[in-house]
């Protein structure tokens, strides 16, 4: 494998590695006096590791891994900013 085609799978390498992210700030981001601040601020980041995979899997040359980074990418993408703005509500809601 040369470094052309290793270049073609950073996208989806880092859509799995970025969706174990996310299930590691589910379970082992918890506790009563923890901030909503910290998950929303994680979740954030995920979200915008994922858009830039998207940006790099659908500049690839390879159709199949194009295909694949959008499909994953966006079913990704949609529950984890739909979670991160129900923090934010949460966290409306509980400010004093």
């Amino acid at each position: 494998m040369n470094q052309k085609n290793k270049k073609e799978f950073i996208s989806i390498i880092l859509t799995l590695f970025l969706f174990l992210a996310s299930i590691a700030v589910f379970l082992f981001v918890r506790g009563s006096n923890l901030t909503l601040w910290i998950p929303i601020s994680l979740y954030l980041l995920i979200d915008l590791g994922l858009l830039v995979s998207l940006i790099i899997g659908v500049q690839s040359k390879n159709k199949n891994i194009k295909i694949f980074s959008i499909l994953s990418n966006i079913i990704l993408l949609i529950p984890i900013t739909i979670w991160t703005y129900f923090l934010l509500l949460a966290n409306g809601i509980s400010e004093k």
